[in-house]
């Protein structure tokens, strides 16, 4: 079936490709145009230097993406519009380990590049092993990274680049980027021979150094009514620090022999995709877009390989003005496959690789086909109103669905009613409502039926107030869980409440607050089995276990500027997350509760101020003062949240040209 539908999809490339060509449309060249004289502007240029100072005490995640050192910035800009040339460059060096450079050139239409680069550093905290029960052995933890200090870097390097036929639309582009994370981070794991002996928890060091590279080359036309994209994408993982980790793991029993085993690889991969995308003209009242590609995936180390094949098309209608008609349909084919087995080697001990080399069968991968359409339909009855509903239908046929106790087969649909009313001038009202339903879902955490309701109301008063207030609220609702064969559960209900508040007040044409409130949470209650042996019924129930976890944001802000050369702005943030469960299973509680590696609540305070002056012939000084207060509440030795304190002072002057 794949086959015979990828030689209709390819054929199908080759007629319309034909087509296209074969349409016979005139050349730009033909047509007459008016010269445009373009404006001659000013080069303009900025230098900009200072000096920052950080002071920091307890946890550096207060601070989670500041390279927490003093340290020198450095900045600049170039702008040069000479027709036909036109040059942007941009630089700024806040430290060594987090920068941002770009650079823009066009020639006409005939020639533009873009290329960008941006670094971050990320600070990871060392979350310590605790032993729940010193009196045994198992568990018992190895802590290999004591005061061990993590810190990652992460930058992208991108690039695009694009050439036009002169007086004709068509373009061959080349773009790509490179992103790369290097540094250290924890590494936990399970060591001993899991249930066979003794379980020991470990942590320790990993070193990281990785490339996500990415190049796409393409080519895209308009010939008469229709235009055609067609591209080439390669992408690439490469592993250069600890791409696989080795432990000393003891004898299972008559399963495998002691030795050193390598354990928590990071698999390199590598893969292609290839896309043609065609839509006809968007002026006039039907528009029509197809899409086809070809994905394939590869894991370099085990092996395994993935191929998806999809395929789109988008109709637009609107007979009248008022009135819009969308459809679409989407077809994907996942495609798995893997080696069938996998072999466990021993590197301490030769001898010990008797027999198949410890071959161990792997379960057929989920393959599938998913087929999706939607239509939706829009109207505008009057001026101000805009009414829209739309539905939705999903089928996915899954392969080998029985090895992973999945169902075969899912369905699900869709619908949706939305408007978008104004109620008095500056105000508007906008309002969703969706409801779905899924038969036979593959996963716990998908609903058989789902209910989601948003509404969000803002206002322009004059020049003076604006204002914005939304609230969403969402229900999910599950008839049965599904474990394994032997063991289901009872339902599951989710809950969801977002809110968001925002207002902005024009005290004074100097004076401008700001003010805004965000809440979040989240409400989950279902049963729990928890595995504790190796049989497939060994399992620790407890039922109708409640999950909560949310977040609250207070903000204020205000800017100041009582002269034209000086200006001030201020701000504090207030933050508190939370989240907890409720076991109720004795087993669970002792000798510590599981929800204790859950359980979690921190508050987070932001102070900022800032000003600058200008004095001089285009020199501007700045200040600006950021304060963070990081605190964790429960005092929970579990959770990844430490007190923090950071100071970051930022003193600059720059030159205007």
């Amino acid at each position: 079936m794949r086959r015979i539908y990828r030689f209709f999809t390819t054929a199908s490339y080759i007629a319309i490709l034909f087509l296209l060509v074969t349409t016979g449309v005139s050349p730009a060249s033909e047509i007459e145009y008016t010269e445009y004289e373009y404006p001659y502007i000013e080069p303009g240029i900025s230098l900009a230097g200072g000096y920052r100072f950080v002071d920091y005490s307890g946890s550096e995640k207060a601070g989670e993406y500041e390279y927490l050192h003093n340290s020198i910035s450095l900045g600049g800009e170039l702008r040069v519009f000479s027709f036909p040339h036109r040059l942007h460059v941009d630089a700024d060096l806040k430290n060594k380990k987090d920068y941002f450079g770009e650079l823009r050139y066009a020639y006409k239409d005939i020639l533009y590049f873009r290329g960008i680069n941006r670094t971050l550093t990320h600070n990871l905290d060392n979350i310590r092993l605790l032993d729940l029960d010193t009196v045994t052995s198992s568990p018992g933890v190895d802590v290999r990274d004591a005061d061990k200090r993590y810190e990652t870097q992460s930058g992208l390097t991108s690039f695009f680049l694009r050439l036009k036929t002169p007086d004709f639309p068509s373009h061959i582009y080349i773009g790509g980027s490179i992103l790369e994370k290097e540094g250290d981070q924890q590494q936990k794991s399970l060591s001993g021979s899991g249930y066979f002996n003794n379980i020991v928890r470990t942590s320790l060091s990993r070193d990281i150094d990785r490339q996500t590279k990415n190049i796409i080359v393409g080519f895209n036309s308009h010939l008469g009514t229709i235009e055609m994209d067609i591209s080439h994408e390669e992408k690439r993982l490469d592993i250069h620090g600890d791409h696989v980790l080795y432990d000393s793991y003891g004898d299972a029993d008559s399963i495998r022999s002691g030795g050193i085993f390598p354990h928590n690889l990071i698999p390199e991969l590598k893969g292609s995709t290839n896309t043609i995308n065609i839509h006809t003209s968007y002026t006039g009242s039907l528009v029509a877009s197809a899409t086809f590609a070809n994905t394939n995936r590869e894991n370099m180390d085990s092996n395994a390989r993935a191929d998806y094949v999809m395929a789109a098309g988008n109709l637009v209608w609107m007979p009248m003005p008022k009135l819009t008609f969308f459809l679409k349909y989407k077809h994907k084919e996942k495609d798995i496959e893997d080696t069938g087995t996998v072999a466990i080697p021993d590197v301490c001990s030769p001898l010990n690789n008797v027999g198949n080399n410890y071959s161990c069968t792997i379960k057929s991968p989920l393959s599938s086909i998913t087929d999706t359409v939607s239509g939706t339909v829009r109207y505008r009855p009057v001026k101000g109103i805009i009414l829209r509903t739309e539905y939705s239908y999903e089928e996915i046929e899954r392969e080998h669905s029985d090895r992973w106790e999945l169902p075969g087969s899912t369905k699900s649909s869709a619908v949706s009613l939305a408007a978008d009313l104004r109620i008095l001038k500056g105000m508007n009202f906008k309002a969703n409502y969706m409801h779905k339903e899924k038969e036979n879902p593959a996963y716990n955490t998908e609903a058989n039926r789902s209910d989601e309701a948003r509404f969000s109301v803002s206002w322009i008063y004059g020049s003076r107030v604006s204002s914005l207030l939304s609230y969403s609220i969402s229900r999910e609702m599950r008839d049965d869980l599904h474990f394994n064969d032997n063991i289901s559960a009872k339902d599951r209900d989710v809950r969801k409440d977002r809110l968001l508040g925002s207002i902005t007040s024009h005290v004074s044409k100097d004076l401008s607050l700001t003010a805004s409130y965000l809440y979040m949470r989240n409400k989950t209650n279902q049963d729990i089995h928890y595995r504790s042996g190796i049989t497939p019924d060994s399992f620790l129930a407890d039922s109708s276990v409640p999950y909560k976890d949310g977040a609250t944001d207070y903000s204020v802000s205000l800017s100041y500027a009582p002269k034209d050369n000086m200006s001030f702005d201020a701000g504090i943030s207030h933050a508190i997350i939370r989240g907890i469960f409720y076991p109720s299973n004795q087993d669970l509680l002792e000798p510590a509760s599981v929800a204790t590696f859950s359980e979690f609540k921190a508050k987070e305070t932001v102070y900022s101020a800032g000003g600058e002056y200008s004095f001089g012939p285009g020199y501007i000084t700045g200040l600006k003062y950021r304060y963070t207060d990081l605190n964790e509440v429960t005092g929970n030795p579990h959770d990844d949240i430490k007190d923090g304190k950071v100071h970051v002072v930022l003193l600059t002057i720059s030159k205007r040209w």
